[in-house]
């Protein structure tokens, strides 16, 4: 029966409207209104009892009522259009709640709060919570998309075509990620390291510390040896065990294509993510030790070990050895045999009938070179290559002396390198000298013997070269050349015009009349010839003679004797002066005639 247009209520009526404010059962809104003291009604009929005017009823009670009666079909009994109530009314306050509830679900109470900061007429709470039920049934995607984008992908979001579409064949792309283990191990929580080929869906798993740079290469490793085949591409994050410059400079060594997918992206690549919550789902959460895949799940977990054994605490009651046991039973006695919704067919089945042939894959010596740590460029040196204070040698290296190279390491062997040319050629693997199991002068001793025969090697082939081409033979052969055809040289008068400048318009046109040859020969045998004293002692005996001969009032020249009064200033003249004793040679010497000068150097 419709309660619209109804003036009166009995207190059942009244109490399943459960209208906003009011008790919910008979009992208890008869006591209220026996409180309130709301004008009745004797009801007519069979039963009898007391009926309550409806504009008696708190206003919230009122207000609720009303909008339920502008909502049903047919015009409402208090004059409101079809189809208004309190949000179509005020839509400014219908967007505020959509706003509130696109951040996270609120219940009615605390939206109100939140609405009475901004406005000042506010819905019945019980109409607020009909309309937040009303939102979240009719925009259940456009608020998970706010909330949750995991939620929105996984349930909401178009997927009409196939994540492996593109893929036609197995070993053509393999995703790779991590997760943490939902089992604990005695070692501590370890973390999972899961491979999938796309194409048939075969898994390989291994248990590692963390999703570091090492623990991938080592995954590599052991699932390309595992498998026999080389993957053509590999998808990944991008986290830092994937994107480093050991990856991007191994997986192109092996010709594997690279594909890291953008952030936050798990939709990428579904199959490793999905193949995670299998094991979880189907042999973890069976596993002692299960810790839960997430933090309610983990909560619940940790509640019920309290129960059992009064400490909420998760005990490990595994290895991480017996862990990988586990998945490996697992996945190669399960999940590989059965069929598979996604691909009609098991793992392994699909595997085996590729419609292509995989690439065949390294021994495992050579996965772990090409998958080793990346170090970076070197120069080899006269001291081999050096390396965190270690010197590195290998006989190979004799021919790089001087030349850089690239640099991996084996994060197992540290006593080792391997040493590559820049186009990703292997050279060598160089080691110290506890590696080699030599002394350091042992080591010393034998690496240059190592580069001494390799260099009397290259200098033997270098001197039977030089039997067909030479040094010598060449530059001959060029001289030979130039004057061959500087003999040919002939070149037709070029085209010129005057060019006078004030230095040249001052010269003579006439030569000069210059003196030949016999002419200037005739002069120099003419000239008589220059005297030179022979000796220190020589110019010290002319100086002190002509000094004499002045002293004696003999004639002397004027020349001679400044020559000789300056020479007799000079450091020469008085060091022997102050050897032999001041002034000894003139005072001992009596005035001689004297004889032809000869010449006092300057």
């Amino acid at each position: 029966m419709t309660l619209v247009g109804r003036t009166h209520l009995s207190p059942s009526e009244i109490a399943a409207l459960a209208l906003d404010g009011l008790p919910e059962t008979k009992r208890g809104v008869q006591l209220l209104a026996e409180r309130a003291g709301w004008a009745s009604i004797a009801r007519v009929g069979r039963g009898g009892g007391r009926q309550y005017a409806v504009a008696d009823l708190p206003e919230a009670a009122r207000r609720d009522l009303a909008d339920r009666w502008a909502a049903q079909a047919g015009v409402a009994a208090i004059g409101r259009p079809k189809g208004t109530d309190f949000f179509t009314q005020n839509p400014a306050v219908a967007d505020a709640v959509e706003v509130l509830l696109a951040e996270r679900p609120l219940s009615a109470a605390r939206i109100l709060e939140l609405l009475s900061t901004r406005f000042a007429v506010l819905p019945s709470r019980r109409t607020l919570a009909r309309f937040i039920g009303r939102i979240e049934a009719e925009k259940p995607a456009l608020l998970a998309s706010m909330r949750d984008p995991d939620l929105y992908k996984s349930r909401y979001r178009l997927a009409l075509g196939r994540a492996d579409a593109a893929v036609t064949h197995a070993h053509q792309v393999w995703e790779i990620d991590t997760t943490r283990a939902d089992v604990l191990c005695r070692e501590g929580r370890k973390s999972i390291l899961g491979i999938v080929d796309v194409w048939s869906r075969r898994t390989f798993y291994l248990v590692v510390d963390s999703e570091s740079a090492q623990a991938v290469r080592r995954t590599l490793v052991a699932a390309i040896t595992a498998w026999g085949v080389m993957p053509e591409r590999l998808r990944t994050d991008q986290g830092s065990g994937y994107i480093n410059q050991t990856m991007a400079t191994a997986l192109p060594l092996l010709g594997i294509e690279h594909e890291p997918v953008p952030p936050a992206s798990g939709d990428k690549k579904p199959f490793v993510e999905r193949m995670f919550g299998t094991f979880t789902r189907e042999r973890a959460a069976l596993l002692d030790g299960f810790a839960g895949h997430n933090v309610a799940q983990a909560a619940k977990l940790r509640q019920a070990a309290k129960v059992r054994t009064g400490r909420a605490v998760i005990v490990p009651e595994l290895t991480a050895a017996e862990l990988q046991v586990v998945i490996n039973a697992w996945l190669d006695g399960v999940y590989h045999l059965r069929d598979h919704a996604g691909i009609g067919a098991s793992p392994i089945s699909r595997w085996t009938n590729s419609p292509r042939p995989a690439r065949a894959a390294p021994d495992e010596a050579a996965l772990r070179l090409a998958l080793s740590a990346a170090i970076g460029p070197a120069t080899v040196t006269k001291r081999g290559v050096q390396w965190k204070h270690g010197r590195y040698w290998a006989a190979p290296l004799a021919a790089w002396v001087g030349r850089q190279v690239m640099l991996r390491r084996d994060e197992d062997d540290l006593g080792a390198i391997f040493v590559f040319d820049a186009d990703g050629q292997y050279i060598a693997t160089a080691v110290n000298a506890e590696r080699s199991g030599l002394s350091e002068e042992r080591f010393a001793v034998e690496a240059r013997r190592q580069q001494a025969a390799w260099m009397a090697e290259q200098r033997a082939e270098l001197r039977a070269k030089r039997r067909d081409f030479s040094f010598e033979r060449a530059r001959d052969d060029l001289l030979r050349r130039d004057a061959e055809a500087a003999g040919k040289l002939a070149t037709l008068p070029v085209r010129t015009a005057a060019h006078v400048t004030p230095m040249l318009a001052s010269i003579p046109d006439a030569a000069p009349d210059l003196p030949g040859d016999a002419a200037l020969e005739a002069a120099v045998r003419r000239a008589p010839a220059r005297a030179v004293p022979v000796s220190v002692e020589d110019r010290i005996a002319d100086t002190d003679r002509i000094l004499a001969a002045h002293d004696a009032g003999q004639d002397v020249a004027a020349d001679a004797l400044a020559a000789a009064r300056l020479h007799a200033q000079s450091s020469e003249y008085r060091a022997d002066k102050i050897l032999r004793g001041p002034f000894q040679a003139r005072r001992s010497a009596a005035p001689a005639p004297l004889q032809p000068l000869r010449e006092i150097s300057q």
